[in-house]
């Protein structure tokens, strides 16, 4: 599946209307048969770490790695998003 990147969010939401600008965000994910509505986007505040442990996965911020796992399990777990990365939340 193709990368969809904030230029191309862009290029669709300049081809708008003015109406369909004013409608909700839906999303679907169609491998986890998931839908809804996108309630925010905006800059990751800090790095956010996967343990997978979780399913479906959890995400981590350092500090809260550091309260249950020694530095060695924490070097395995992998980053899934980075601070300053820009999200969408749902």
């Amino acid at each position: 599946m193709k990368e969809f990147k904030l230029k191309d969010l862009k290029k669709a939401l300049d081809k708008m209307t003015k109406e369909e600008l004013n409608q909700p965000i839906l999303y679907v994910s169609d491998n986890l048969c998931l839908s809804g509505t996108i309630t925010g986007i905006g800059k990751a505040r800090a790095t956010l770490y996967n343990t997978f442990e979780d399913d479906p996965a959890e995400l981590y911020t350092m500090a809260q790695l550091k309260e249950n796992y020694d530095k060695e399990e924490i070097e395995s777990f992998a980053i899934e998003i980075n601070r300053g990365d820009f999200v969408m939340k749902f």
